[in-house]
């Protein structure tokens, strides 16, 4: 019986413990993480960097864990050894160590250390070095008139193929082989990782959720994507995305390291792994970090299936690079999905559905037999020339303005009212023609307002055009009443959307119930948020008594016909930074 209801809590252990670590030292380790957590199972790595644990070490470690009670499986990260390789110094350009593909050497050496890996464990998972970046004289000429991206693509799903699954299996037939991608989406193909291929040649996926301390980072990885990455995976993969990966490092203050967790357990991954074993063991971390997981754990099983706005992400993509995760961090869920979702009653799509050659073929047969579509203007500039024009009377022509006040409607009648900038934002200046294309949401700059939502119909349905800020992180510093503005439209297909300040994350499911998580950087302090529950409702309930248990309405919004939204029913909570409530609709 495992230690948690909803997960397996799992942690990785690398290689360079696994060689050093002693016999005697085990029991005290393990009593760490015992304690404050509970270990369901491990991964113990025999390979990385040109390191190789003995057979005798890794049966070892194995016959410890599985004697108290763990399921064990291996781990094997394709990093090369460090400093000149001999004979191979016209190939030291590496970043981070990662292997050249192209060479016989190199594949060799991997099927060596993989074979070795087989043969001890019935299920290895790759860490998320592997993908390649070599452009040595080998690779130039094997990568022809190709594309990088193309060549490194088809690369990556041979080597995937008779370098890693085969041999493998070969070896041992019940190993199941996971390939863990990382947390950096938009680079995937530039770097050979092939989703939509290797979901069929490996036996599952595995999901990178470290998005560490969104301030001071190497990386573009803001904190929704701890949560929208493990559903894009899901929807990737349904049924074989393992669970999320996150560790400790630039996780300062703590809160960021434990957000993380929470993000990855909201989005019902299955195992939560904790990377790693020597980064985490006698830190303070963990003890707060295993009260969390027993908290959310207990009311996770209240939860039903993830639901959001579908947010159509094809594989291979790129553009407009985390502008949902951005979105999600101000209160809108998502559910991103690499296959269109024709079904579904609203889509949004960004410059990166473009990926998709039919995009706009699918685009307007979608809306014009009564889908509710929200695009961005990244998208609108890439589709312009390719049949957008017969949807929308929008264009551009290159320009800019920055926004000093906003416009937005009342959310029960025709009336306009004006909020100030708290800074200057700049937006693209999507032209359009006025009465045939509508503006919902305005930016006003001296005399001259300019659209930020623009509505168009098409056939029974609506397409809706969302102007995006030039910098995505400045969509938390627009003025609250244009957040709230923004959550309506994007929730508007949905069950609850939040009105509030800035960086409050709203988390719903499909059987009443939803998560609201003011997250801890950079937020308002304790706050009064309003949600809004489409139709009647008689009460909120707090599932983790936080809050007082039971909360009655505060107010009542009518239908509006104009703006096409239905009666309303309204709570009042207040919510604090870095705490989170679980709440079930009782109708």
């Amino acid at each position: 019986m495992g230690h948690f209801r909803n997960f397996k809590s799992v942690v990785y252990c690398p290689a360079e413990w696994v060689i050093n670590v002693k016999e005697e030292e085990l029991e005290t380790q393990l009593e760490f993480f015992d304690k404050y957590i509970g270990v369901d199972k491990v991964y113990i790595e025999p390979y990385r960097s040109g390191r190789t644990a003995s057979k005798e070490k890794l049966l070892l470690l194995k016959s410890f864990f599985e004697t108290h009670g763990i399921e064990v499986s291996g781990g094997f990260t394709t990093t090369s050894a460090w400093g000149d390789i001999p004979g191979k110094d016209y190939k030291k350009q590496r970043l981070f160590d990662t292997y050249c593909y192209t060479d016989s050497d190199f594949r060799a050496e991997i099927r060596k250390n993989i074979e070795f890996t087989a043969g001890i464990f019935d299920e290895i998972i790759l860490d998320d070095y592997y993908f390649t970046n070599c452009t040595c004289e080998d690779c130039i000429k094997a990568k022809g008139d190709r594309s990088w991206q193309e060549y490194r693509l088809a690369l990556m799903k041979d080597v995937s193929e008779n370098v890693i699954v085969g041999p493998a299996k070969k070896v041992n037939p019940k190993c199941r082989v996971v390939i863990k991608y990382p947390n950096w989406m938009e680079s995937y193909a530039e770097a050979g990782y092939n989703p939509g291929e290797q979901r069929h040649i490996f036996d599952g996926v595995y999901t990178g959720t470290e998005t560490r301390n969104i301030m001071d980072q190497d990386q573009n990885l803001p904190r929704y994507l701890s949560y929208s990455l493990v559903r894009w995976m899901e929807n990737l993969a349904p049924g074989r995305n393992g669970g999320g990966w996150f560790d400790a490092y630039q996780c300062y203050p703590m809160e960021s390291y434990l957000e993380q967790a929470y993000l990855t357990a909201f989005a019902k991954a299955r195992e939560l792994m904790i990377f790693c074993w020597p980064l985490v063991y006698d830190h303070y971390f963990v003890p707060t970090l295993g009260f969390q997981m027993r908290k959310i754990d207990e009311l996770m099983t209240c939860t039903g299936n993830c639901t959001g706005l579908a947010e159509y992400h094809p594989v291979n993509a790129q553009g407009e690079d985390h502008l949902a995760d951005y979105l999600g961090l101000q209160g809108i869920p998502f559910e991103p999905t690499p296959e269109f979702p024709e079904n579904e009653k609203a889509v949004f799509f960004t410059a990166a559905s473009c990926a998709d050659p039919d995009v706009m073929k699918k685009l307007e047969a979608y809306v014009r037999k009564g889908g509710h579509a929200i695009v961005t203007s990244g998208f609108v500039k890439l589709m312009l020339g390719k049949g957008i024009e017969q949807m929308t009377s929008i264009r551009y022509r290159g320009r800019s303005l920055t926004a000093t006040h906003y416009q937005y409607h009342s959310i029960d009648s025709w009336e306009e009212y004006k909020t100030p900038a708290y800074k200057p934002i700049i937006f693209p200046l999507m032209e359009h023609r006025n009465n045939t294309s509508w503006m919902i949401l305005k930016g006003q700059t001296s005399e001259k307002n300019f659209p930020i939502l623009i509505r168009d119909c098409y056939g029974e349905g609506q397409m809706m055009t969302f102007v995006v800020p030039d910098s995505f992180s400045d969509i938390q510093d627009l003025p609250r009443e244009v957040l709230n503005a923004i959550r309506r439209e994007f929730c508007s297909t949905g069950n609850v959307h939040i009105e509030g300040g800035k960086n409050v994350g709203l988390f719903t499911y499909d059987n009443g119930t939803f998560i609201t998580y003011p997250y801890e950087y950079m937020n308002e302090g304790p706050q009064p948020l309003f949600i809004h529950v489409k139709g009647d409702a008689k009460k909120l309930v707090c599932l983790n008594r936080r809050y007082r248990n039971e909360v009655e309405p505060y107010a009542e919004v009518p239908e509006n016909k104009w703006q096409g939204s239905g009666k309303e029913t309204v709570f009042k909570v207040d919510v604090k930074p870095d705490v989170f409530d679980f709440w079930k609709i009782e109708r």
